[in-house]
């Protein structure tokens, strides 16, 4: 069996992977004043939605290893967003919390999503429409074993 190679314009994974470089881009542009990463703020929007997390559930939430969620935290804790602490009945316990000036920043950061979400020019019916392809997309990847394909092949 021949098969031929997928033009690089027509294949899913370049129009990801372009796409999210362009949407990093602007983020940068407009994160720039705080001097914050895309990375980085969506930290601080798990830990503002739950109020406090474990790095455990960082990782998990934004779908990261450990090394690159405790990066991301100890980042962000030197420039004054969150704050760490072992519990007293497990010092392997962390609870990772937002600071008073991160609760503050939150505010001046409201504007960046429309201004994203306009970037995009797409309906609110089609932003729906996408993040639903986009979840079964991430679930169809997770359970695709690349080992038994490779074997098989």
């Amino acid at each position: 069996m021949t098969t031929t190679a997928t033009p690089l314009e027509s294949s899913v994974c370049f129009a990801l992977y372009t796409s999210m470089q362009t949407t990093l881009q602007l983020y940068r542009e407009l994160l720039e004043p705080w001097g914050l990463t895309y990375q980085q703020l969506m930290v601080l929007a798990v830990v503002w939605e739950r109020d406090e997390v474990s790095p455990g559930q960082l990782a998990e939430a934004l779908c990261l290893d450990a090394s690159s969620v405790s990066g991301l935290v100890g980042r962000l804790e030197r420039m004054g967003y969150l704050e760490r602490e072992h519990r007293s009945t497990d010092r392997r316990s962390v609870r990772i919390t937002a600071t008073a000036h991160a609760l503050a920043v939150r505010g001046e950061l409201g504007h960046i999503e429309r201004c994203v979400a306009e970037a995009m020019q797409v309906t609110p019916a089609d932003a729906e429409s996408v993040i639903g392809t986009l979840r079964s997309l991430r679930t169809s990847m997770r359970e695709y074993d690349a080992r038994a394909a490779s074997i098989a092949s």
